[in-house]
């Protein structure tokens, strides 16, 4: 088995925000000589997620509004009254959404569906933010 971590680096420009880095994980799958295996797509930061979802700009727009209504940012929230910031609901919303995704490698591709793509959402930005990205598997002579 092979294994090749790369990472990518992004800068969000809005508060919330989704980020469409298909292409991005598809170069490091590319980059990696990997045919057969998975895709393992991760960040970091406690504020942010990586999820799949529809390339659709809306459905970004409707997922950010859905998740404001349930996660509104409380003052009462213990984490906005002491020194750590006023962003507890940029946490719960990752914490809700998740911070990885896993996706099938097939003849050097993401076995994505049809309409799938891979998001990075930012709920507390704007900032750099960085994702890593591990593909493992066989290569095509392996």
């Amino acid at each position: 088995m092979n294994v090749f971590s790369s990472v990518i680096r992004l800068k969000t420009t809005g508060k919330s925000e989704e980020v469409d880095i298909t292409k991005q994980v598809e170069a490091v799958i590319a980059e990696s000589g990997i045919y057969e295996g998975t895709a393992l797509v991760f960040t970091g930061h406690t504020t942010a997620s990586i999820h799949l979802n529809n390339r659709d700009k809306d459905l970004g727009e409707d997922f950010h509004d859905f998740l404001r209504t349930v996660v509104p940012n409380k003052p009462e929230y213990r984490h906005n009254k002491g020194d750590f910031g006023r962003n507890a609901d940029a946490h719960l919303k990752a914490l809700l959404i998740g911070n990885s995704v896993t996706v099938p490698v097939t003849k050097g591709r993401m076995g994505l569906g049809q309409w799938q793509a891979v998001y990075f959402s930012d709920f507390d930005g704007p900032r750099a933010r960085l994702i890593s990205v591990k593909i493992m598997g066989m290569s095509e002579d392996d």
